[in-house]
């Protein structure tokens, strides 16, 4: 008898253990050379490595130490495995403390400062996925902002590095685990049923404009009064990019603005544009030029 039957492991667990380590180790090895951190995957590196297998077995390659050397022979092959990469996890009112807080408080100071110095309020969701964080404000601005400033003009923009999740974002329809956050009211005044799915309602998606961008290279043009950026900067990507890519996003902000992370995510220490303004729900606040 073998050892690994001594202990009670099956050959086929045994095998996919291995597999997972390999793409593990991988992925180690890669992410820094993408400017990403593998900490911020170690919890769904399995979604990267489904991706691996399928690009392996399109290549007709024997594996990921081929996969390794096909990448510095060819290297127009880093894009390729640099959007491989992308975590997309989205729902409406993701972390409802937070959209709470934005929809009682925040939003609306941010609006009637717009109103008074007579400009657009203006969003910026980066990394907005298949369009539920983006919808989401535009929601609030329906329920709350029209109703408190009737005649205050707002948009929102939302980027995204990911076509295919654009497409989905224009599409508007969803699954019932992408509610599970949304106040059931709002399910019920902004989507319609459509089959297996809901659907929202035009009205709601006219004030989002989405565009395809990449955050390291080409942040749209602003300024804006709020931006989100939650769950892919302060998550995937390593320290001095973090540095680069919020600096720019700091810029993009009018004074007084407010940019908010994920609930898990830190500003690097040396961004001294934005200081905390809730910690607790990771907003932060540019330095408004006239009090300062």
């Amino acid at each position: 008898m073998t050892e690994q039957q001594t202990v009670g492991v099956h050959p086929v667990q045994n095998e996919m253990h291995t597999r997972e380590k390999n793409y593990m180790a991988f992925l180690q090895w890669a992410l820094p050379q993408l400017g990403m951190r593998w900490r911020g995957y170690q919890n769904v590196h399995r979604q990267v490595g489904k991706r691996l297998r399928r690009r392996v077995q399109v290549l007709e390659l024997d594996g990921l130490a081929a996969y390794r050397a096909y990448l510095e022979n060819y290297p127009e092959e880093w894009k390729e495995l640099d959007a491989m990469c992308r975590i997309t996890i989205s729902r409406f009112y993701r972390d409802w403390a937070l959209f709470d807080a934005l929809r009682d408080v925040w939003m609306p100071k941010l609006a009637q400062r717009a109103r008074r110095q007579g400009r657009p309020f203006a969003i910026w969701s980066a990394g907005c996925a298949s369009g539920e964080e983006p919808y989401t404000l535009s929601l609030i601005g329906k329920f709350v902002l029209e109703t408190t400033f009737p005649d205050l003009s707002w948009s929102v923009i939302a980027t995204d590095a990911d076509p295919h999740m654009l497409a989905r974002a224009h599409r508007a329809c969803y699954t019932g685990s992408s509610f599970k956050e949304l106040p059931p009211e709002w399910i019920a005044r902004a989507f319609a049923r459509c089959g297996e799915e809901y659907c929202l309602d035009e009205v709601y998606r006219r004030p989002v404009t989405f565009l395809n961008r990449d955050i390291r290279e080409s942040p749209p043009s602003g300024p804006f009064d709020l931006i989100l950026c939650r769950y892919l900067v302060g998550t995937y990507y390593e320290r001095s990019l973090q540095t680069t890519v919020f600096s720019r996003m700091a810029e993009k902000l009018l004074p007084g603005g407010l940019l908010v992370l994920g609930n898990q995510e830190t500003l690097p220490e040396e961004l001294g544009a934005l200081r905390p303004l809730n910690e607790e729900l990771k907003i932060y606040q540019k330095a408004d030029e006239v009090n300062s």
